[in-house]
């Protein structure tokens, strides 16, 4: 997390992790079986927005309050079961989340005062939010809440006010559907957060539209062991680095050349359109349940079932509801030019900006970068990253010593930040490498991924070093476009 906070309100106060860059925020307290009393978390969005948040995937009841940029309570919601979602009514950057019943006593209004404690590292800086979201509207993450969401999507894509949307085939409610229990192993694939994006839902056919849509994921993560569907993962993730993995699988296997997807609406207020008879990209987002649903089996039915039937009660009374919905690419839009921006061509070629860049990147966490001759190594080592030491050799090319120089890197953050296991690092960083390469147009020459059908072969480790690739890949990728950013001459 990004630090820790001791956040006082009135006489009582709380130790709170610190949620601020876009894992962090999308990872939340997601699978905690509970919080010790006076612990929580503080999500801090960067800039004042309309926020919803989810707590389908939640153990335990949860008190919610939305902050100000002063740290002023504008919202309480008090013992929020899992299975909700609850949203602010007006814009806020920040909201803290406790034990259900820890904000007794607590009233809107209330003044929070908030103070860093001591780590071993220093927090990371509040990311730029506004540039992280503002591609389009936003994008879809990974991880556990809704966060970032405008009004405008509550009303269309929730369907809370009982909208419409608009899609190419013509205007159809949108329709919330149960996950059924024989899908739950592929929800933790896609339970991510949903951003700011207006959304196109297609006419639906008889058959439930989300069965359908969990089918071509499911065949999607079966064949991902093969490195030629890997290499394509890869390549999706480094142009939608911040999305669930889910739903990067199920770009990729519905259109591996896409660049840039929004919604239908979301092209629309961008002044292009979605070309006569193109089919949307189905991509999976989580909503709230009808309201008649939650009243679909009475409650003295629930108590009187046996106990060896309690976990079959508990899911009833938590179900899972998503929604699939379309995005269509850039190439499947026409209308007016977006000219700021630039797919990079994929090359072998150095790129220098990018070799700059990765460079400074790990010096300012602390990193030495050498390139000196070192004759008495084995020639066949191109580099190695070892504590916070990084060495690349210098007789290579200059494309080489940049693939050997993000490798080394992508191993730093997955060993010494992210202590990812060994045994797994060397796959993780090559395919590291190879999407914040490819996000900035070098290709790194990789081809193949052997360790990937082992991986396969346990789901859980699949998708944990999925997880792990996309949390390395988004790092580097974010750190460098903040340095971009940075005036020149700034630290």
């Amino acid at each position: 997390m990004s630090g820790q906070v001791k956040i006082t309100i009135k006489d009582r106060e709380w130790i709170a992790a610190v949620a601020a860059t876009p894992w962090e925020l999308t990872q939340g307290l997601g699978g905690l079986p509970g919080l010790a009393v006076g612990t929580g978390m503080l999500f801090d969005l960067g800039t004042s927005r309309a926020i919803e948040v989810t707590t389908a995937p939640m153990l335990f009841p949860l008190d919610i309050a939305f902050l100000s940029g002063d740290f002023t309570i504008k919202e309480i919601y008090r013992d929020v079961s899992p299975g909700y979602l609850v949203s602010s009514t007006s814009p806020v950057r920040y909201f803290i989340e406790l034990n259900a019943g820890e904000l007794a006593g607590n009233e809107v209004g209330d003044e929070a005062s908030v103070s860093w404690l001591p780590l071993q590292e220093s927090p990371p800086a509040t990311p730029d939010w506004p540039s992280t979201v503002a591609l389009l509207g936003g994008s879809l993450a990974a991880g556990v809440f809704l966060i970032g969401l405008s009004r405008h999507f509550t009303d269309s894509v929730i369907g809370s006010s009982g909208s419409v949307l608009q899609s190419a085939a013509g205007s159809l409610p949108t329709k919330c559907e149960i996950v059924t229990p024989r899908s739950y192993d592929l929800m933790s694939w896609v339970g991510a957060p949903v951003p700011d994006y207006s959304f196109s839902i297609e006419p639906e056919a008889k058959e439930r539209r989300i069965d359908e849509v969990l089918k071509k994921l499911k065949d999607g993560v079966d064949t991902i062991q093969s490195s030629s569907h890997f290499r394509n993962f890869l390549l999706t993730m480094s142009k939608f680095h911040d999305y669930s993995i889910g739903n990067l699988i199920l770009i990729a296997s519905q259109n591996p050349s896409a660049t840039r997807v929004a919604g239908f609406n979301t092209w629309k207020d961008l002044g292009r359109w979605v070309k006569k008879g193109e089919k949307g990209i189905a991509i999976l987002a989580p909503c709230l349940p009808p309201k008649s649903s939650l009243k679909a089996e009475p409650v003295d039915e629930l108590e009187c079932k046996k106990d060896d039937e309690e976990e079959e009660k508990q899911e009833f009374m938590r179900p899972i509801y998503f929604k699939v919905v379309y995005v269509f690419d850039l190439s499947q839009t026409e209308g007016k030019p977006l000219p700021e921006f630039e797919v990079p061509v994929l090359t072998g070629e150095a790129n220098e900006g990018l070799f700059d860049g990765i460079v400074h990147l790990v010096i300012g966490e602390g990193v030495t970068v050498g390139f000196n001759t070192r004759p008495y190594e084995d020639p066949a080592i191109k580099g190695f990253f070892s504590g916070k030491e990084i060495w690349v050799r210098p007789e290579e090319s200059r494309a080489q010593q940049l693939k050997t120089l993000i490798h080394e890197v992508a191993h730093y953050y997955s060993e010494g930040v992210f202590h990812i296991p060994r045994r797994d690092a060397e796959t993780i960083a090559e395919s590291v490498a190879f999407a914040v390469g490819a996000h900035f147009g070098f290709d790194t020459g990789t081809r193949s991924f052997p360790y990937v059908a082992i991986w396969a072969q346990d789901k859980k480790v699949l998708e944990r070093n999925l997880a792990s690739i996309r949390q390395v890949t988004t790092r580097i990728i974010e750190g460098l476009e903040s340095l971009a950013k940075k005036p020149a001459g700034v630290a």
